[in-house]
């Protein structure tokens, strides 16, 4: 594993990310349990989907590089295509062979099928990549960083604009999500309505200058006394503990009646960020006590290749997996804990052979354009 600990990289952020992405594969196997009707897990779901999403803004407002504002337009396109739009669509391509040879889970499209493929194909330009769903992150990146490319020159001389355009950002997505329900499949509001998830990237940009804002103020940059991490940590659980049942809508998307960032679907206005706001700081405070041991480091740094990963896990594993274990197993909270727990640990680890090939081999695909590999040279 290739992971200086001593680089100038915020060692405490990638282990950040690392408990965010692993929140990401244990969510995603616990929403299979709850489609089974089984309570303990919708429990989990609703506790992590509260936040979890909102925390991958946060840390990626943490490490934005402010210069970016000043790019060219052109080298600013130019950068976001080959770091985010190259590697979704790379995944899109190589997802797209499984289900030639194994039956996975695609919401009723045929696979392998000419029409199937072609439906799957448009409804992945509009934002939702059927043939690996949790890669649909990366569309919504692009569009965050699309709206801090534009926003971001009128409020980098001031701290104070920062907060008040956080709160303003928030206001007004908010308000238009809820009233104009823009990207929702209930009401075949899938192809043609959703553009990189601008609608939504104006509600979580609010979070994101809350990252950059945690940075400017050097919060997590320097070491802090576990006397008083500990007890920040226990304040943050008990708000979400006591806070993310508390959200019950008005839901955009009431299938789920939980934050459901893909559909723009956050509850109450004032319930929301509470819960996501503290569950992030729950993160961030947990990373800052945790040894910067290099697995958990370099598993952090690659969280973008993790993600499209998941999809695996997502489409062809989690579901049977998750039949057998209710077949099988206690339905108690502490039992879907305790396999969710070791299904996040074992998909993680058998993605890291994977993560070698992709940036020993392909670096310039899955996020990496600077390195050079033994197939490609390096794309910026």
């Amino acid at each position: 594993m290739k992971t200086d600990l001593k680089s100038n990289r915020i060692l405490v952020i990638d282990i950040a990310r690392f408990y965010a992405i692993a929140l990401v594969f244990y969510g995603h196997f616990i929403e299979e349990l709850m489609l089974l009707k089984n309570p303990a897990a919708a429990s989990q779901y609703k506790f992590i989907y509260s936040f979890h999403m909102v925390l991958f803004i946060v840390l990626a407002g943490y490490v934005a590089k402010e210069s970016d504002v000043e790019l060219s337009v052109g080298r600013f396109l130019k950068n976001r295509f080959f770091t985010r739009l190259l590697p979704f669509v790379f995944f899109t391509l190589l997802m797209m062979i499984p289900p030639i040879f194994f039956n996975g889970k695609f919401f009723g499209l045929v696979l392998p099928s000419l029409e199937g493929y072609t439906t799957g194909l448009v409804n992945t330009v509009f934002g939702l990549p059927f043939f690996c769903v949790p890669s649909w992150f990366l569309l919504l990146i692009i569009g965050v960083e699309l709206m801090h490319y534009g926003a971001f020159r009128f409020l980098k001389n001031s701290n104070v604009k920062i907060l008040i355009a956080a709160v303003l950002f928030y206001v007004v997505g908010y308000w238009l999500n809820l009233k104009l329900d823009i990207f929702n499949p209930l009401k075949g509001r899938t192809i043609g309505w959703n553009y990189l998830f601008i609608h939504e990237a104006i509600i979580l940009y609010a979070f994101y200058l809350l990252g950059i804002y945690l940075r400017r103020k050097q919060i997590f940059m320097n070491p802090v006394s576990i006397r008083a991490l500990v007890p920040g940590a226990v304040a943050a659980l008990l708000i979400v503990f006591f806070t993310y049942k508390l959200n019950k809508g008005p839901f955009n998307f009431p299938v789920y009646s939980h934050v459901i960032i893909l559909f723009s679907s956050h509850g109450h206005i004032l319930l929301f960020p509470l819960t996501a706001i503290a569950g992030s700081a729950l993160i961030l405070l947990i990373a800052a006590m945790t040894p910067a041991q290099k697995p958990i480091v370099w598993l952090g740094q690659n969280t973008l290749i993790l993600m499209c990963l998941n999809g695996i896990f997502y489409h062809y594993i989690n579901p049977p997996t998750a039949k057998w274990v209710l077949a099988i197993l206690s339905q108690s909270a502490v039992s879907i804990f305790g396999v969710g727990l070791a299904m996040t640990v074992a998909s993680l680890a058998l993605c890291i052979p994977l993560i070698f090939v992709f940036t020993n081999f392909v670096p310039q695909f899955v996020g990496k354009p600077k390195l050079k590999g033994p197939l490609f040279k390096n794309l910026i």
